[in-house]
């Protein structure tokens, strides 16, 4: 029961995903680049994390969920116990706010949609909207702060 593969009897194939748009493509392949020189040494190349450093984005809740959250992490950073795929990390991850809302964007639509996350593409609008409602803020988020948001 644990084993699936395309045509296997009684299983039910996964709905294919929308095909990104020639923007959004170009988005994708910006966040590949980008994670795999800024994020990939600590959640790794293939998107499943460190034991003890940084958790994993494969099938994630928190890449796969709010929009909202999803940002302001990786704007401002996220700091002490979250809890992914019941499995708790204890983190300081640093925020990217250098980048531009493009750059983060592009960032998100690679994680949301590479290792078989089926996750809509994240737009720069989206990013910058809540860059904006969040410019005084200086601390990284704690996993409390951020399920309160929607």
């Amino acid at each position: 029961p644990l084993l699936v593969w395309p045509g296997k009897p009684g299983v039910k194939p996964a709905p294919p995903l929308p095909t990104l748009t020639a923007e959004q493509t170009k988005r994708f392949e910006t966040g590949k680049q980008l994670f795999q020189t800024t994020c990939a040494a600590c959640h790794q190349v293939h998107g499943m994390g460190m034991d003890g450093l940084a958790p994993p984005l494969v099938d994630s809740e928190w890449v796969m969920g709010s929009e909202q959250r999803l940002v302001r992490i990786l704007l401002s950073g996220l700091t002490g116990p979250i809890k992914v795929d019941g499995k708790s990390f204890y983190l300081d991850m640093p925020g990217m706010g250098m980048f531009n809302d493009d750059q983060i964007a592009s960032i998100l639509t690679y994680i949301r949609r590479e290792w078989e996350n089926s996750g809509a593409p994240i737009e720069p609008t989206s990013v910058k909207r809540i860059r904006a409602a969040n410019a005084k803020r200086q601390d990284a988020w704690s996993s409390a702060e951020l399920l309160k948001l929607p």
